[in-house]
């Protein structure tokens, strides 16, 4: 959800919480939740979930109208934390990064697991322009714009209060996207950004004996806003999920530490991805 669409969902709800002369402490008591809780919902502030459960009771406490009841209903169903990509896409890739962007700038910790593809902050020119026009089948003009978005999202990556944790399978190193050319240069330049003060890399070799299976691939901001409050992201195959409901958080949160214990990381995890990047430079000059 945007935080604009958080913000009129919680002005709606807050209409309803005076309409019944009811205090923030008073529904919090009602609804068996924290006066906190109550007051980022209702200013829209920080990551707090107001999903169809809370909706639907805090509309019941204050016996809310019909007309309110249908308003806040329709906002909140417009604003689904599952999100199809012909959805995003329509308000342009360019857009979809910024959204992205906002996340990374407001997130003192960025905990990532990826086995599918480098994730973007730590993408070349050349790797984002393939996924965007031969995966994604993007026009010449949204990916040009598109990868100067992705490439301003870097300057996260240089933020001294920013702790980006990462945690990538072997396979996503061994993929050849984009031929072993793009590959290679992609490889360097990863093993380049983990060298930052701000960053922390792991990869899983393809030998490890897993204490777990692998899960999707998902983004968890952590610490917004200076606040306490999390978000996860995980691209789905033909839709986004973002979720903010604490216990679920928690489960992504576990399953990270899971995977940066089973991974090779510092001179270690450089190591294989100089090997490998070498591998597919040979292979360019056969």
């Amino acid at each position: 959800m945007s935080r604009a669409s958080q913000k009129e969902l919680g002005e709606r709800l807050r209409a309803c919480r005076k309409a019944a002369g009811l205090t923030g402490t008073q529904l919090g008591d009602l609804l068996g939740v924290s006066q906190s809780r109550i007051s980022k919902v209702e200013n829209g502030t920080g990551q707090a979930r107001a999903d169809k459960e809370l909706v639907s009771a805090w509309l019941d406490r204050t016996d809310a109208d019909e007309t309110a009841r249908h308003d806040v209903t329709a906002l909140l169903e417009a604003t689904s934390e599952i999100t199809d990509w012909t959805k995003l896409h329509s308000r342009g890739w360019h857009q979809h990064q910024l959204s992205y962007a906002d996340l990374e700038r407001s997130a003192r910790e960025i905990k990532v697991f990826q086995n599918a593809m480098i994730p973007g902050l730590f993408q070349t020119a050349g790797y984002t322009s393939y996924l965007l026009s031969t995966v994604l089948g993007l026009s010449a003009e949204d990916v040009g714009q598109a990868v100067t978005a992705r490439l301003q999202r870097k300057s996260v990556l240089y933020e001294p209060g920013t702790r980006i944790r990462v945690v990538l399978t072997e396979a996503v190193l061994q993929h050849r996207l984009g031929g072993p050319a793009v590959m290679s240069e992609q490889l360097h330049y990863l093993s380049e950004l983990s060298r930052l003060p701000t960053v922390e890399l792991g990869v899983i070799p393809i030998d490890t004996a897993m204490p777990s299976r692998y899960g999707a691939s998902f983004d968890l901001f952590e610490n917004l806003e200076g606040a306490d409050d999390s978000t996860v992201v995980v691209e789905l195959e033909a839709s986004e999920y973002r979720e903010d409901d604490p216990d679920r958080i928690a489960a992504y949160r576990r399953r990270h530490r899971v995977y940066w214990n089973s991974a090779a990381r510092g001179e270690e995890a450089r190591a294989l991805i100089g090997h490998i990047a070498d591998a597919m430079t040979s292979e360019i000059f056969r």
